[in-house]
């Protein structure tokens, strides 16, 4: 491969890292824009002033939210453009049943010895999720802290991560809940959860998981 060859193909693939980072950057922004009600569904999104606001080119927007489309937080809509995308009921299902098929899924792999060996860490945790109002933003990152801690121990990284992007669109449904309440009344407790986690048993373990997470949740699954 002649130099000049060589020169051309590190200088694009220099290009191409810098939109990435640049991608990432508007992506993160606008992400946190999302998680602090300063966008919330039913907004247009103007590419050209989110590029202005944040001292980027066009592109890097296009990429941060063709990746946000792809996680559930904005729409494309044909003569509109791109919105932050309205809650309807179906979504906020979907994105239940995608964090119970991790969780379920991890926890074939951490009950029993894992939550034995880490059940002082666990209870500390699940004593400040229940110390909360169940309605507050501080109340779903004790929570979402909570179950991380019980993925992580399953020493899957996918795991880990896909739980993390969609616990965080789960945060975005609550603090723009458009659908009737949850029923306080059935959830159960995080506590009691760990003990039970314990058994040896991976299928036990699943149900056990399954049952804790659709708790105060049943009005999501009528009908279906």
């Amino acid at each position: 491969m002649k130099k000049e060859q060589k020169m051309e193909i590190m200088a694009m693939k220099s290009q191409l890292d810098e939109n990435s980072s640049l991608s990432q950057r508007v992506y993160h922004q606008l992400l946190e824009r999302f998680m602090t009600n300063e966008l919330v569904p039913g907004n247009v999104l103007n590419r050209r002033k989110i590029a202005a606001d944040l001292q980027v080119s066009v592109a890097p927007v296009l990429e941060a939210l063709l990746q946000l489309e792809m996680e559930g937080f904005v729409e494309s809509i044909p003569r509109k453009g791109t919105i932050v995308k309205p809650i309807r009921k179906e979504d906020v299902l979907n994105q239940h049943i995608l964090r119970e098929a991790i969780e379920c899924q991890a926890a074939r792999y951490y009950h029993g010895e894992p939550i034995r060996r880490n059940r002082d860490m666990l209870l500390e945790l699940a004593e400040k999720v229940e110390q909360t109002v169940s309605d507050v933003p501080e109340h779903w990152t004790q929570e979402i802290q909570f179950h991380k801690n019980l993925v992580e121990l399953s020493d899957c990284a996918g795991l880990v991560r896909e739980y993390v992007r969609i616990s965080r669109l789960g945060s975005f449904y609550n603090l723009n809940r458009v659908l009737q309440p949850v029923d306080r009344k059935e959830r159960l407790s995080h506590i009691e959860l760990i003990d039970q986690l314990m058994t040896d048993s991976p299928d036990e373990a699943e149900q056990i998981i399954r049952n804790h997470l659709r708790s105060g949740k049943q009005h999501l699954f009528v009908g279906k």
